[in-house]
């Protein structure tokens, strides 16, 4: 019996340690407009309140590749994974094919709300430079979304 319960263990550790080692599978273009949803609710209600919790890597609006950026409408950051460019103006930031993503990001949301655009920008998973899927839904005068890098 106790073979048996010790067998049980260590194949329950080797999975884990499996678990640990094997990255974690991409982020899809549905779970990125799911999580956008979920965070423009939040600041839906509890407005500049929520950028702390959208912000903090423990707050359960980032995981792995995927994570949620706040802009305002002059293309100011109020949330990003990367806290060096919270408070950074990307109005004019371009993607290496010279898209105004921010600019992007505010007029898609001006246009209908909500939806979707394209772009590409660094993983923080990869570090390198990937086509990106986002969707964008505006919130007052922010503009909340999420996306997904495509391989």
């Amino acid at each position: 019996m106790w073979k048996s319960a010790k067998t049980v263990i260590l194949a329950g550790l080797a999975l884990i340690l499996v678990g640990a080692i094997v990255p974690t599978q991409a982020a899809t273009p549905e779970q990125a407009q799911a999580l956008a949803e979920k965070a423009a609710a939040l600041v839906a209600s509890q407005g500049e309140k929520a950028f702390a919790t959208l912000s903090d890597p423990n707050g359960g609006y980032i995981d792995g590749d995927l994570y949620v950026v706040v802009v305002d409408h002059q293309g100011v950051v109020r949330v990003n994974i990367n806290p060096k460019l919270i408070g950074v103006n990307m109005w004019e930031a371009t993607d290496p094919d010279g898209v105004k993503f921010t600019q992007l990001a505010v007029k898609t949301g001006d246009a209908s709300g909500i939806g979707w655009y394209s772009y590409k920008f660094t993983n923080p998973i990869t570090k390198k430079i990937q086509p990106k899927r986002a969707w964008v839904h505006k919130v007052g005068e922010f503009y909340v979304f999420s996306g997904a890098y495509i391989e």
